[in-house]
């Protein structure tokens, strides 16, 4: 048995291995009215992803507003918050002044990017048990293929619980995951409700569940193009 087979979980190399004579039928393998299979692209994202493990290695800072970037007052940018802080009107990317003017309660830290970087590989080592392609986007995101992998878990639903059961499981952190039939669909599902949350837009329901949304739901687009589009 390959290395790679040797990473899974008994009871994961089980599932794929009774499933290898499945017929392309099987649940969880959609197809349109023409016979062909349907593209599934599921988009994983961890929440507050700086803030998070800086909560589990030290659980005394759950439940408090927490900024990472470098300590209140100093010169810098708030490199992330927790959702706590984010309450208080902070988000990534003010100057740590403001950020300690909107929270002065708040516990500051530092960024360390060297372990927030092994957890990054780490999770990325986590989400190729679930897809052969698996593709970064961002420290603390990703796009897997699932095409092919969801009649293993019996369904989309299945396999985005599965992924963040396993993140919960091994890594002590939450992840938002969103699945659909492309890339941007599938990153607008993941964050419709985070955190913590799971959404899946089914190839057939794709315009009437985007319609409702305002435009900025689409990636990349910002205050600026939000206008332009206006």
């Amino acid at each position: 048995m390959s290395d790679e087979g040797e990473m899974l979980r008994p009871e994961v190399r089980g599932r794929m291995q009774r499933a290898a004579g499945r017929r392309p039928r099987d649940e969880g393998r959609a197809a349109d009215r023409r016979g062909n299979t349907v593209r599934w692209v599921a988009h994983v994202d961890m929440d507050a992803f700086f803030a998070a493990i800086e909560e589990r290695d030290n659980p005394s800072l759950r439940g408090k507003p927490l900024v990472i970037g470098g300590p209140k007052g100093s010169r810098g940018v708030v490199t992330t918050c927790n959702y706590e802080a984010r309450k208080y009107g902070v988000h990534a990317g003010m100057s740590l002044t403001e950020a300690g003017r909107r929270c002065p309660h708040a516990a500051f830290l530092r960024t360390f990017g060297r372990k927030y970087t092994w957890v990054s590989l780490e999770l990325m080592a986590l989400l190729r048990r679930f897809s052969p392609t698996v593709e970064p986007y961002s420290i603390d995101e990703a796009f897997l293929d699932a095409t092919g992998c969801l009649h293993l878990w019996g369904g989309a639903a299945a396999f985005g619980e599965a992924i963040r059961a396993e993140i919960r499981r091994e890594l002590r952190l939450t992840a938002s995951v969103g699945l659909g039939p492309s890339k941007t669909i599938a990153k607008i599902a993941s964050g419709l409700n985070k955190p913590d949350g799971l959404t899946v837009i089914e190839p057939g329901t794709v315009r009437e569940r985007l319609a409702p949304l305002p435009v900025e739901a689409i990636p990349g687009v910002g205050p600026t193009t939000r206008k332009l589009l206006a």
